[in-house]
Order: structure tokens, then C-alpha cells, then sequence
């Protein structure tokens, strides 16, 4: 039952995500939420979000801090971290790259979402992720959707980033959590657990 509701999410996920939708990115001190499928959409006309250059260099730096921040909130034991390779052409399709083999000392690997359900109905405890993500007036957005457990979905971290003028690099400036386990019928509720250095 629990492997219907992960394909449900994944094309829920692709079917809920249009590309015509635009929110204001215009000013540089906000950022949109993610929340409700309100996802920072490209212009379709710039192609997806995935393609872009400084995107690609940004994925193994947001896999870093999202294994610090999960490792300073609850100390998992991350054996190997699954990221699912979902390609559906939307604007959050996973980009062309090949990920370091360890990042923060974890070993890496990238899979097709099939495989990855498949690997989680033979071993419940693997943790598995669908990352996506957004670019747009130099403000980058990832989304770590984890599951483990034979598919259910544990939490979300959403990481916010920004390109520093003068240096040309992105720098993270928030990151929000929401856990989905235990919820009794409630609403998860999202918690900053980063913002500029705190």
C-alpha cells in the first residue's frame, strides 16, 4: 500500500508543478514558499532549472548542509544516501550531473525513482530522496523530500540560497524542516532550524 502512495506522490509531483506559474521573486530579501505546490517556477521560456550551470555546481554543497543539518537535529545514521534520478520534463527534473561518491564523509548514489522503490520494499531501513530544485533571480531553492521505512515519507528540508555579488558564490541563508512522522491527521509543522548563521 505504502509503495501506491510513493508513485501517487511522484506523479502528483509531476502533474502539480506548472510551468506558467510565476511569484515574485523580484525582491532580493524574499523568498517564495514552498508550500501548497507554490514552487519557485523558471520561465518556461528559459528552459528548466535544471540545466543551468551554477544549479548543477550548487547540488553537492546542498547535500552537504542537508547532511550537517540532519545530523545536528536528530543524529541519523545515514549508511547511504539514494537520490532518486527522476526525469519527467518538468523544471525540477534532476539535471544531467554525475555527484561526488561521498559527500560529508556518506557515501552517494544516484538511482531511477523505480529502482529506488524497488530497494526500499528489500531493505525498509535505506534512506531514499527526491531533491528538487529551483533557480531564479540568483536565488537557488532545494527541496529533500526523504523517505525510508519501505516508502513513507519521513521529512522535508528546504534549503535557501543566494549568489553574494561580490565573490559570484552562493551562500546558504536558510533552511526550514518539517517531519511527517507521527502526525495523528495534523499538518506538519515547518521550523527554521538555520537562518543566516544561526
Amino acid at each position: 500500500m505504502s509503495s501506491i502512495y510513493f508513485l501517487l506522490f511522484f506523479i502528483l509531483t509531476a502533474c502539480n508543478n506548472p510551468v506558467d506559474k510565476k511569484l515574485p521573486l523580484d525582491n532580493i530579501n524574499s523568498y517564495p514558499l514552498i508550500d501548497s505546490n507554490e514552487y519557485p517556477i523558471t520561465k518556461a521560456a528559459n528552459g528548466s532549472s535544471a540545466k543551468d550551470p551554477d544549479l548543477k555546481q550548487l547540488y553537492p554543497k546542498a547535500i552537504a548542509e542537508f547532511i550537517k543539518a540532519a545530523y545536528q537535529l536528530d543524529k541519523p545514521l545515514f549508511d547511504t544516501l539514494f537520490f532518486g534520478k527522476h526525469v519527467y520534463g518538468q523544471e525540477d527534473d534532476f539535471p544531467d550531473i554525475e555527484l561526488p561518491n561521498i559527500i560529508e564523509n556518506t557515501p552517494i548514489r544516484l538511482i531511477s525513482p523505480e529502482l529506488g522503490q524497488k530497494k526500499q520494499k528489500e531493505q525498509k531501513s535505506m534512506i531514499y530522496i527526491n531533491l528538487m530544485s529551483w533557480l531564479e533571480n540568483n536565488k537557488a531553492v532545494f527541496l529533500f523530500v526523504v523517505f525510508s521505512n519501505d516508502s513513507e515519507h519521513q521529512y522535508d528540508f528546504s534549503l535557501y540560497f543566494s549568489k553574494n555579488t561580490p565573490s559570484e558564490k552562493y551562500e546558504l541563508d536558510k533552511i526550514e524542516y518539517e517531519n511527517y512522522l507521527h502526525l495523528n491527521g495534523k499538518t506538519p509543522e515547518r521550523r527554521v532550524i538555520y537562518n543566516k548563521g544561526k
